[in-house]
């Protein structure tokens, strides 16, 4: 079991909140996230991941969140972002992921949909990126770019990216 948990406090705009039942995505993530500049905050059902969210919101960033929780599913967590002047950017993740999945993730305004277990590294880290970026050009225009940050070109809020991991 994993120790990964919520963590309380103003959180810094590089968090990353996973909202996961699923012990082996915290360990994964963690170990994922280890090594970069991404600080992961964890919660393990959808009344925890709401919580999370509205204490820290505005200031984070990146929500990724399992397709199906205990107690609900991404879209509760979607409809409480939507109500904020500046949302996260919300990844919803999968074991499985199918068109009708991948076309509701897009339609409902999610910013992508990643594939898990195993997750791949490089794609995590690259949506994750990706994500911040949306968020950032929405959250701070006009602020300067932190050195090693994302570039600001590329993908505009809104235009999401689908990440399979077929191996």
């Amino acid at each position: 079991m994993s120790n990964h948990s919520a963590v309380s406090g103003t959180v810094s705009p590089s968090a990353v909140l996973l909202v996961s039942a699923h012990a082996g995505d915290h360990d994964a993530l963690h170990s994922i996230f280890s090594g970069s500049r991404w600080k992961l905050q964890g919660a393990r059902t959808a009344s925890e991941g709401l919580k999370a969210i509205r204490r820290d919101h505005p200031e984070l960033p990146v929500v990724i969140c399992e397709h199906s929780l205990p107690d609900g599913d991404w879209k509760l967590l979607l409809a409480e972002m939507d109500t904020a002047a500046v949302r996260p950017s919300l990844i919803v993740s999968s074991r499985l992921a199918d068109e009708r999945l991948w076309s509701e993730v897009l339609n409902l305004g999610a910013f992508d949909l990643l594939l898990g277990a195993p997750f791949e590294a490089e794609e995590v880290l690259r949506v994750t990126e990706s994500a911040w970026a949306a968020w950032d050009r929405v959250a701070r225009p006009g602020t300067f770019q932190e050195p090693g940050a994302p570039s600001r070109q590329g993908a505009r809020y809104g235009q999401p990216h689908l990440v399979f991991n077929l191996t």
